[in-house]
């Protein structure tokens, strides 16, 4: 994938490379992954590394393409994961807010989350509903309002949250919380 990959050893990086950046915090990620021996997520992972590192090392033409519709797009997925997994609390959150903060456009940011399996209003909403439903559980928010629960994980107006939580869980967060003290 690299021509002459053998001149390159001893000779440093350039440390600005956005695949440099992007192995470095896939690596990070892949420190802290429980692995369950998985063979298709093993070669998955396999793959996008070695994408990663050709791309770092400065692989060209075919091989290039290649790494970069594989390893690139997976990694720069992740970032968008992690985004959106550490501002979903803010109920102006928004794909745009994401693209600009990863130096991306927009409309990449929403390709890459359609291709993944669910786009990114409804990662956020399930994000925020999965917060309300541990809150709503957890006796240390047990003073909370089901209102201030709903204003904490992002929503902008209660009755829609009762909607979607209802929709999702199958009962209203009253009733969630309700069953859950009856339980302790």
């Amino acid at each position: 994938m690299v021509p002459n990959a053998d001149d390159l050893i001893g000779k440093p990086l350039d440390a600005s490379s956005p695949a440099l950046r992007h192995l470095g915090r896939y690596v990070e990620f892949l420190m802290g992954l429980k692995q369950d021996g998985d063979p298709a997520l093993d070669r998955h992972i396999e793959t996008t590394l070695v994408d990663l590192v050709a791309l770092a090392l400065g692989a060209r033409g075919d091989p290039s393409e290649i790494a970069v519709t594989r390893g690139l797009r997976a990694a720069r997925l992740h970032d968008v994961l992690a985004a959106i997994k550490s501002g979903f609390h803010d109920p102006e959150f928004s794909s745009q807010s994401v693209a600009q903060r990863l130096g991306l456009s927009r409309r990449y940011v929403n390709d890459l989350l359609a291709e993944s399996g669910s786009g990114f209003a409804e990662r956020v909403l399930e994000m925020r509903l999965h917060e309300a439903r541990v809150m709503l559980t957890d006796a240390a928010h047990d003073r909370l309002k089901v209102s201030e629960i709903a204003w904490t994980c992002g929503f902008n107006e209660v009755p829609y949250f009762n909607r979607r939580f209802r929709r999702r869980f199958g009962m209203t967060p009253t009733e969630l919380r309700e069953a859950s003290r009856r339980t302790k």
